[in-house]
């Protein structure tokens, strides 16, 4: 079923020459998709993550070889020859170094890093989520918008059928008062003033979709309406055996996880902070004047520095404050898996009532096309004239219907994201 017209483009200042243009009809698929190519959301969060992995790399680097040329050009008035004046005495030489060990402080700085990559790992695949989510339901809100738009054209059609034929048997018959005229001209404007708000609603809600999908402005035409039997068809779980195993897989619970192993790690790190560090240092040197036997032109050095006194207090500080942090990661975890269990049972409360919903619809859709259907064979025997309120009230029966399909389908995306479950729509059917 495709649904929707098409609408004349406006030009926009948003760079679009590169992208793909939009399929018509837009598919939710394609849609889901695109949104996951440019949206600034989705650049966010893995910009955070690419933070991430530098400060990872950073932190790796400092077990490597660092190795820099030293010149040194000097001039020298040595006191060994008392009366003489200024002489060259220029160096140069490379110099290789390297950090044997810091007695784990770098380690387990580099466990705190690995932990933060982890959690913006989580944090990603959560925003993907809520994003494909977002572009499910501003999809759905375009297809009921032109829904709505039907119904609400329906409803004009049949109003100003009814004023005109008043009007017309008023002039001819005098058979309607001036009062009942103005009451069916009052309904006949405002059944108009609800199909001007329906029919600009339409382009809103395209606009939100192009939004949601990063393309500002590329307003879709016509939507195809999409197979939702993979939801719809599914039962309802327990909440008790549900629970446990979205706590074990949900993204946001595993992101505040990660986030309490890295604060847990920098405690390690505040505890190290005076560590001693172990290193190697390697001189290859030339000089222009090399007649001194201190001058050595090679030199290999394994270097031990301890400090002897850094102060308590700024270690006592650090930990500290490292101990802080990790007694709030420990409760923004905490909050997080309240959050987790409240969201799932408001969910699988709404799904058992969103199928109740959806049986109602489909009872009240069927009847309004056997309604319909009636109506319109008495119709054609003359004996009735309310076939347009049938067509409007079929029409309304679709809408809710939809919506309901609509609304189940988004508590079944939100269930499957707790549960770090691929979108299944996101695929093409």
């Amino acid at each position: 079923m495709v649904v929707g017209t098409t609408f004349t483009l406006a030009a926009n200042s948003y760079a679009q020459t590169a992208q793909t243009p939009l399929s018509e009809p837009l598919t939710l698929g394609t849609a889901l998709r695109v949104s996951l190519e440019s949206h600034p959301h989705i650049e966010l969060a893995q910009t955070q993550l690419r933070a991430a992995q530098i400060r990872l790399n950073q932190l790796e680097s400092a077990y490597g070889f660092d190795a820099f040329v030293e010149l040194q050009p000097r001039m020298a008035s040595r006191a060994s020859n008392p009366g003489v004046d200024f002489q060259n005495d220029s160096r140069y030489g490379v110099v290789l170094d390297k950090r044997i060990s810091d007695f784990g402080r770098t380690k387990n700085r580099i466990s705190a890093a690995q932990s933060e990559i982890e959690a913006r790992a989580a944090g990603l695949i959560a925003q993907q989520d809520q994003h494909l989510i977002q572009v499910m339901k501003r999809f759905f809100s375009v297809i009921l918008a032109d829904q709505a738009y039907q119904m609400y054209n329906e409803r004009l059609a049949i109003d100003f059928f009814r004023y005109s034929r008043a009007q017309e048997r008023r002039d001819r018959f005098e058979q309607f008062s001036d009062l009942e005229i103005a009451e069916k001209e009052a309904l006949y404007r405002k059944s108009y003033a609800a199909r001007h708000r329906a029919d600009l609603e339409r382009r809103q809600r395209r606009h939100e979709l192009a939004l949601a999908l990063g393309r500002p402005g590329d307003l879709s035409g016509q939507l195809q309406r999409p197979d939702l039997s993979e939801y719809l068809e599914r039962a309802v779980p327990d909440y008790a055996e549900l629970v446990d195993d979205i706590l074990a897989k949900s993204p946001v619970v595993l992101a505040r996880r990660r986030e309490l192993d890295a604060a847990e790690a920098k405690i390690e790190v505040a505890r190290k902070i005076n560590s001693p560090v172990l290193s190697f240092e390697f001189e290859a040197r030339e000089y222009y004047d090399a007649s001194f036997a201190s001058r050595d032109r090679y030199r290999a050095n394994l270097k031990f520095i301890a400090p002897i006194f850094n102060g308590t207090d700024r270690r006592d500080t650090e930990i500290a404050l490292a101990e802080n942090a990790v007694f709030q990661k420990r409760a923004e975890l905490l909050a997080a898996e309240f959050a987790v269990r409240e969201e799932v049972l408001s969910l699988l409360t709404d799904l058992q009532v969103g199928q109740a919903e959806i049986a109602a619809a489909k009872a009240q859709q069927t009847y309004q096309s056997y309604y319909q259907d009636r109506a319109r064979a008495m119709y054609e025997m003359e004996m009735s004239a309310d076939l347009g309120d049938a067509q409007a009230a079929a029409v309304e029966a679709m809408l809710d219907m939809s919506r309901a399909e609509f609304q189940q389908t988004l508590r079944w995306a939100r269930l499957d994201a707790l549960r770090a479950e691929p979108v299944v729509l996101i695929r093409e059917n």
